[in-house]
């Protein structure tokens, strides 16, 4: 993965660490890298001593090498302006702990150790006047390293977990498109009378919801890496847009909107909320009333979180079971024959990337799935 730069140097921004902050530290820079020989012998004496970490130190490429890398990293600490370059050398420390499966509670751990020598630099050789101070510096300095190198590690390994799913689902759909294709070839064979047809049938039937399941296990982890895109969006223009792509079943349904003028908006990034709203409105759709075909959508400030918008999307049909509600909400988990239980799932995961909340809730005549989301 590219460095995020611009994301780094906010968080150094924020960390308050710039030129003039770094310059504080200049009479002392010295008497920190003269002691990265004995640091990095520390450090390895102290992981040396952990039983789960000393085999991965007596395995680990060459000899010496962690102890020269670690020697290198103090003296580049105290030496640094901070500069790309340092971060990039930050960034790929913490790709390198992903490559060699390093668990990522023993690198925090090792910070944690390189703080309290550096402590004990500064109360042996600091001047006690300029000792807090100092120590403030090493604090931030060592907290920016921290941060980056973790999120570099965190970054790295859901990028590689998400990429080895979407590269499985990627054979598999192909794989059953090819399957789901012969079969549908082989049925054309079968007289309509054929009992055989039934076993046809139903093996199309199954393929299919396989693709389908596929197809929305790529959807949802697209959805997850998406960053949103934060602007104001119309509530009456997006409910109008979701409604839209449903024009067969929604033209047979009674649909009553009820929207607040006082609540004209949201904030929210527009292609998530389309999906979060298509999959609220599919289920609802999918689960009216036959007899009484009816959906009512309605908007208001929601009255105990200030600067939120309450959406409450209620269709008359058969609700679910109480104990169904959270299960509505797990991956592959579906009241549908054909379903592949990633709908909500996905909807769920929208609404905790734009800062909302979606719940559901049975009724007696029915269904009520509210949303609550930010406001402008």
């Amino acid at each position: 993965m590219d460095v995020p730069f611009e994301k780094l140097h906010t968080i150094k921004e924020r960390l308050g660490i710039n030129d003039e902050f770094l310059r504080s530290l200049e009479p002392f820079r010295s008497v920190f890298i003269e002691k990265k020989e004995d640091f990095s012998r520390y450090l390895y004496d102290y992981f040396s001593a952990i039983p789960e970490t000393r085999i991965f130190l007596e395995h680990y490429e060459r000899p010496g090498f962690l102890r020269n890398a670690w020697a290198n990293w103090f003296d580049s600490l105290f030496r640094s302006s901070f500069d790309n370059d340092f971060l990039a050398y930050l960034w790929r420390i913490g790709i390198r702990h992903v490559e060699v499966n390093l668990n990522q509670r023993y690198s925090n751990l090792g910070f944690s150790v390189i703080r309290q020598y550096c402590q004990t630099i500064i109360r042996d050789s600091i001047p006690q006047e300029k000792a807090i101070w100092v120590s403030e510096v090493v604090d931030r300095i060592i907290d920016f390293c921290l941060l980056i190198e973790t999120d570099a590690y965190i970054e790295n390994t859901t990028h590689c977990d998400i990429e080895l799913i979407k590269g499985i689902a990627d054979k598999i759909r192909n794989r059953i498109t090819v399957i789901g294709g012969n079969i549908k070839r082989l049925s054309k064979k079968v007289s309509p009378g054929d009992p055989s047809r039934d076993v046809y049938d139903s093996l199309i039937s199954q393929s299919t919801s396989c693709e389908n399941m596929v197809i929305d296990i790529k959807r949802f982890f697209e959805v997850y890496e998406r960053e949103p895109d934060i602007e104001e969006i119309s509530i009456e223009a997006l409910i109008k847009e979701s409604i839209g792509r449903f024009k067969d079943v929604s033209s047979k349904a009674r649909i009553d909107l009820n929207l607040s003028p006082h609540s004209p908006s949201i904030l929210g990034d527009r292609r998530d909320l389309s999906e979060l709203f298509y999959e609220i409105l599919s289920n609802a759709f999918d689960a009216l009333d036959p007899e009484s075909p009816y959906i009512s959508i309605s908007s208001s400030a929601e009255p105990s979180l200030p600067g939120r918008v309450r959406i409450d999307i209620f269709n008359r049909g058969v609700p679910p079971g109480i104990e169904d509600i959270q299960r509505l909400f797990t991956p592959f988990y579906s009241t549908k024959p054909l379903g592949s239980g990633f709908g909500l799932p996905i909807a769920r995961l929208v609404a905790k990337k734009n800062y909302s909340k979606l719940t559901i809730e049975p009724l007696e005549n029915g269904t009520r799935v509210t949303i609550i989301l930010p406001a402008p």
